[in-house]
């Protein structure tokens, strides 16, 4: 039985132009009159989807989901032009004012939890409740986890392998060497106008076609780490349903945020984590996540310790039935 909540469709959308150019897709679904929740998507680059509206009890929350700067629905995509954390705080501020609304419970998985806690200690009076999952605090030994021969590729050595395989030796040494290349690759295909990724809806290119670009490669070694056990051909269904769009903007987007540490100071968030005392707190971690290792959950609940922490024994990154079910729980808790 599935963890979701039935399909509902946003009765409001908009458009809301913020710094440098930049326009915010945004969305609003669920009751009007119910608890206001922000949803914030991963990546960075991810984008916002139907699966974030039917996490959710309709019922019970107004649900707003944004697309960050560069990616999704926003304008311009792609952009990389002011687009820091900073700027993405900023943004989550400004829609709230646009909103009208006084605070709000504030979620977020995976790079999402970053943004969250970013937000609600630059802007504790807002946040009305935080619930983050699969955290990742961005630490250097964060970025480092990916590429690091004592990392994931020693528990997906074959996933790295196909990751790696284009990567001249030369820029292998350290996991920001591997970074860079991989973003100036990247930028390379941008410029080409996505040539590399235009097959990857052909049900006749092969996985080495589509290897043959960096963007293709990133996100598929992410979503292959995601799970305890996904193929690389049912990832490759995955992404060609998600479309060379997403795909694009999640690689690059990702890549010009890790190599630049996430715009934040190495363990800010854990810093400042002083700031969230007077924030009721949930954190939901899965015991295998690959993408972002339970430690970063166990030291963020050590550094709140009015927060409740919630693991998941047997799960990754992923947010299977197993994840949705502790949310529903966590959830229907939560008061804003």
């Amino acid at each position: 039985m599935s963890s979701q909540f039935p399909p509902i469709e946003p009765h409001r959308t908009g458009q809301l132009a913020v710094s440098s150019g930049h326009s915010l897709y945004w969305e609003q679904c669920g009751a009007p009159a119910g608890l206001p929740l922000l949803v914030l998507h991963g990546g960075p680059g991810s984008g916002c989807s139907e699966r974030f509206q039917r996490m959710f009890d309709p019922d019970r929350f107004h649900i707003t989901l944004m697309d960050q700067r560069g990616c999704g629905r926003s304008t311009p995509h792609l952009s990389l032009d002011a687009n820091t954390t900073a700027d993405l705080v900023s943004d989550i501020e400004a829609l709230r004012t646009h909103l009208g609304l006084e605070r709000w419970i504030v979620f977020g998985p995976s790079w999402g939890s970053t943004l969250a806690l970013a937000y609600a200690q630059a802007f504790p009076e807002r946040v009305s409740a935080l619930v983050v999952g699969a955290v990742f605090l961005a630490t250097p030994d964060n970025l480092d986890w990916w590429h690091s021969e004592a990392g994931a590729p020693r528990f997906f050595p074959e996933a790295f392998a196909d990751f790696i395989a284009p990567v001249p030796e030369r820029f292998r040494s350290s996991p920001p060497a591997i970074m860079d290349w991989c973003f100036e690759d990247m930028q390379r295909e941008r410029a080409d106008g996505l040539t590399a990724l235009s097959r990857l809806s052909d049900p006749k290119a092969s996985l080495a076609e589509l290897r043959q670009s960096t963007l293709y490669r990133w996100t598929e070694y992410e979503d292959r780490l995601s799970w305890l056990d996904q193929s690389a051909d049912v990832t490759r269904t995955g992404l060609a349903e998600r479309g060379p769009d997403f795909v694009a903007a999640h690689s690059l987007i990702e890549a010009h945020y890790f190599r630049n540490g996430c715009f934040l100071e190495p363990d800010q968030l854990i810093a400042n984590a002083h700031r969230l005392a007077d924030i009721p707190m949930q954190i939901l971690h899965s015991r295998y996540d690959m993408v972002c290792p339970p430690r970063g959950a166990i030291r963020l609940a050590a550094a709140c310790p009015h927060a409740d922490l919630h693991m998941v024994a047997v799960n990754g990154h992923a947010m299977t039935d197993a994840v949705l079910g502790r949310l529903n729980a966590v959830m229907a808790g939560v008061q804003g």
